[in-house]
Formats: structure tokens, sequence, C-alpha cells
């Protein structure tokens, strides 16, 4: 195997690996099973409002062994700059070829080639078991994402503290509220919530084309709760996930005009939904929630083509760095 991993070759992916691609990533993950997996694939890097994600292959021959992306996306900082960022995301090594450096090598090839094209930065929240190895190729650990919760009664407490395990990728169905995917497709509705979009600190440029995209992929099942009929008097976009022995309402974005608003938001949420407990990105304040310190995912950073912002100013909600 040594010789044959000596001959590997490195390059761009195109179209054409698409399939060899997700088969790689069908195995290597364990998505055998998952009859929503390439559509979800074609969501998630072809039909992203921030453009089509970069990607790079490993070959042995004509055999596709490695697989790296990064998701793109764009931030928008209190000088009103525009900055194109990108996400590390997807990764897959044939399991014949690990333990060969297929995957730091990759994403080195990766890091020079997104430096020159002129993306700013990239981040990610790796697991505990993956950041090591992202810190050992120029990344930095930016600050936990600060976190939220508020339990429904006793028994969501009960429920949310034995929850220490992954959430199960697929929502759950809910008739609370509206399917974010049709009433999101009407650039007013969401130019009425971006209205209640954060001003401050760096955050994604979300546009009404943006929040159709992110929230279009059925089997996520996002939705969205108005505060009344008019959607510029705010509301929330959530999703209900298994948590374990707990039901999840992830709010991914709050879109309310004060934290009254937000708080009867959240408290109407948990009552429509059943969800055993809510959680959000930020200190809580503006929705009714509990700070959850430790809860919040680690946010890395490497630069590119510029320097990352400092820790205290990411602006982040759990629709920038929720993991699918």
């Amino acid at each position: 195997m040594s010789e044959r991993v000596l001959s590997l070759t490195y390059r761009a992916a195109g179209p054409a690996d698409g399939p060899a691609v997700a088969d790689l990533l069908r195995t290597s993950l364990g998505k055998q099973d998952d009859p929503h997996y390439e559509a979800f694939l074609a969501w998630k890097h072809q039909q992203n409002a921030f453009g089509v994600s970069p990607a790079w292959v490993a070959l042995d021959e004509d055999r596709v062994v490695g697989y790296r992306t990064f998701l793109r996306w764009r931030f928008v900082d209190d000088a009103g700059r525009v900055l194109r960022a990108v996400r590390a995301v997807d990764t897959a090594t044939d399991p014949a070829y690990r333990g060969q450096g297929i995957f730091r090598r990759l994403t080195i090839e990766a890091v020079a080639d997104l430096t020159r094209s002129g993306d700013a930065f990239v981040f990610n929240t790796p697991n505990d078991q993956s950041r090591p190895g992202y810190l050992s190729m120029g990344w930095s650990i930016v600050r936990r994402v600060p976190v939220a919760v508020l339990p429904r009664g006793v028994e969501g407490v009960r429920r949310m503290r034995s929850a220490r395990v992954p959430a199960q990728l697929w929502s759950q169905d809910t008739g609370a509220g509206l399917p974010a995917a049709e009433a999101l497709q009407d650039p007013d509705v969401a130019r009425a919530l971006l209205a209640h979009a954060p001003r401050s600190g760096l955050r994604t440029d979300r546009t009404p084309e943006y929040l159709a995209w992110r929230t279009a992929f059925g089997p996520l099942r996002y939705r969205v709760l108005l505060a009344e009929a008019d959607p510029a008097a705010g509301g929330l976009i959530f999703r209900l996930r298994r948590r374990g022995p707990a039901v999840e309402a992830t709010i991914v974005e709050a879109f309310v005009p004060d934290w009254r608003t937000g708080a009867a938001l959240t408290r109407r949420l948990l009552r429509e939904t059943r969800a055993d407990y809510a959680i959000a990105a930020g200190s809580g304040v503006g929705l009714g929630m509990v700070p959850a310190p430790r809860l919040g995912p680690v946010l890395t950073a490497r630069p590119l083509a510029a320097t990352p912002p400092a820790a205290d100013q990411w602006q982040l909600a759990l629709a920038d760095v929720e993991l699918f």
C-alpha cells in the first residue's frame, strides 16, 4: 500500500467526480441506507446561495480515495464590508487508505488554493477528536460559541441533562408554525424578518436568497414561527431534533424586535411543539432563555488571505454552525 500511496495525485474536484465522491462519502460515513444523501449533498454544495463549494480529491490512478470540501460562506463586519469565507465541512478517506495523511494533504492543498483565490478565512466547529488535527494545520481556537436554553418544565430539565449524545440529522415533523421552505420563498416575508436581523459584529450576510436556500431542504423540516400574521412583527426559524431521550427545538435564527416578543415566541414554541427544551446561540436575553455556556460548540478559524476577526466580534446564530 505504501508504494501506491506515494503515487497518489491530488487535484481540485470537478462535476465528473460527483458519483465517485458520493459513493466514497456514503461508504466512509455510513450513509449507505440514507435515501436523501445525494439530494442533501446537492443542496449543500451546489445550490448554496453563497456559491458552489470548492472541493479536492485524492486519486489512486482513476479511483477517488480521498475527498475534502469547504462550504462557501459570506459575512458582513461592523464597517459594512462583505468578507468571503469558507466553512470546513465534509471529508472522507477510503477505509483502505486511512492513516496515510490524505486528509492532511487535501486540507493543505485546499488552504493554498483558497488563499490564492482571495477567500478571507476558514472556520468550523470540530469535535474533540478532530480539533487537534486542525490546530496542527494552523487553525486556532476562537471561543466556545455561547448558547442558551429554555426547558419545558421539570421533565424537560431532566431530559435535557441526559441528552449528551449527538442529535439526529433529520428533523422530526411538527405542525407548529409554517414550513420555512415555502414561507421563505417569498422574498417579502424574508425581508420583513430580516428587518430584525443583527446589525453589529461579524455576522452572516443574510439576504432573502440566503434564507430561502438555508431552509429549503425538505428532510431538515425547518419551520417559521411568526409572532403575528404579519412577518414584520418578527419570528423564529427552528427545527425539532431527537437528541437521546429528548426532543430539542433548535432555534437557528431569531428575528425579533424586542425581548418581550422573543420570550413570548420561545415559550409558544415549546408549548406548540411539546419539545423538551429550546436552544439558541447567544446569551438568550432576547429570547427569555438561560445561558448554558458549556453546551456550545468550540469555534476554530484559520487565516487564508486575511486574519480572522477577534473572538468578541463573532455574532453567530446556530444556522451558521449547525452540523449537517
